[in-house]
């Protein structure tokens, strides 16, 4: 079987996002399905746009996903949906849930319309995704574990369920968070960051020594534990794609596919969740879903992508994170400023050069740097 992943470069300086594409053929190139999942900003969108035109020879999507309405990846499918035939859109659409999650909001100011129009209005680039879905008559899917209703060749939406996902619903920030302007509040919280930032300490680590522990249980938004966790099954390949999600989403459906009779630690190709950040994965988590560590010596078994960005000494990815998917069998790859490839063998050669894995490194971030 034939497919090809491509994970665009998304952010300038320590911001990234997910702009990924992919199609796969069943019949050897004869017919493809292309998606697109996630858009990065609105100049990712661009350059998915031109790169689906470019190297799928197609403006038809047959399938588009919003993992999660953060702007690093819902902003740039607005431009996506405006310039290429899409076929159906999966998401979340938070503002069509207000019935189910009204009785927890604890604020007895709160009415059902102003709890809808806070979703909304906390959730800009998602609602545009869905507005033009509608007015271009594109049927939305609500992208649960529980109803696999989407009719897409190969893939298995992993997580989460619709009871998990309402669970973290009700604690998005524009919930419980009343007061806060987004653009200000978002503003606010980065000269924050800036201000208490301190040089990176190293320490050293080996491959018999793990610095990378498990994270606290609230160490992820809501928001990003609420993403859509796609698996591709591509003839025994199997491809998770994780977006920015926590361990508790990763667990829960870890639960899920092995309920459906998947093994686990049977994966060919995984995103690293949230673009490596420590904050989202752990030791426990990976020995489920990949493996406990294996010897130095054997050679890789699995492709790991990371989203990124290309600077000097970047946020991400934590070296921490880098080097427990590598001592699990993972070859690491990070966009960090050009667009990276995973590729089945017969796929049409585009004159690339082989991307370069990140090595594991003998020093890591102290565990109060992210």
């Amino acid at each position: 079987m034939l497919y090809e992943i491509d994970f665009l470069p998304v952010g300038e300086g320590e911001q990234s996002g997910d702009a990924i594409c992919l199609r796969y053929s069943l019949d050897q190139g004869t017919n493809w399905s292309v998606g697109v999942i996630d858009g990065g900003a609105q100049e990712s969108g661009e350059s998915l746009c031109k790169h689906i035109d470019k190297y799928y020879n197609t403006k038809i999507i047959d399938f588009l996903v919003c993992t999660h309405p953060d702007q690093d990846h819902a902003s740039g499918l607005s431009c996506v949906l405006e310039n290429l035939t899409v076929k159906k859109v999966l998401m979340h659409c938070p503002w069509d849930y207000v019935d189910s999650i009204c009785d927890y909001v604890s604020d007895g100011r709160v009415t059902k319309e102003s709890l809808k129009n806070r979703l909304i209005e906390g959730h800009p680039y998602a609602y545009k995704v869905y507005e033009l879905a509608n007015e271009k008559n594109v049927p939305i899917f609500h992208a649960f574990s529980d109803s696999q209703d989407h009719n897409i060749p190969c893939l298995l939406i992993a997580g989460p369920s619709s009871t998990f996902y309402l669970q973290q619903l009700i604690n998005f920030k524009s919930i419980t968070d009343v007061t806060e302007d987004i653009d200000k509040g978002y503003g606010l919280l980065k000269g924050a960051m800036e201000a208490v930032k301190k040089a990176v300490n190293w320490i050293a680590e080996t491959w018999d020594d793990e610095k990378l522990v498990d994270p606290e249980d609230d160490a992820t938004s809501s928001e990003n534990n609420s993403g859509i966790i796609l698996q591709f099954d591509f003839d025994g390949k199997k491809i998770l794609l994780t977006g920015d999600c926590g361990v508790p989403a990763l667990a829960q459906s870890a639960d899920y596919i092995v309920s459906q009779g998947i093994e686990l630690q049977q994966f060919s190709f995984i995103q690293v969740p949230h673009h490596g950040s420590k904050r989202n994965i752990g030791p426990t988590i990976l020995n489920r879903l990949l493996s406990p560590p294996i010897a130095q010596e054997v050679e890789p078994n699995f492709t790991a992508f990371i989203s990124a960005t290309k600077m000097e000494n970047p946020k991400h990815p934590n070296k921490r994170v880098v080097n427990a998917f590598i001592r699990r069998g993972g070859k690491v790859i990070a966009t960090q400023g050009s667009t990276k490839c995973h590729h089945s063998n017969g796929t049409p050669d585009r004159g690339w050069s082989k991307a370069e894995p990140l090595p594991f490194y003998s020093e890591v971030e102290e565990d109060n740097n992210d």
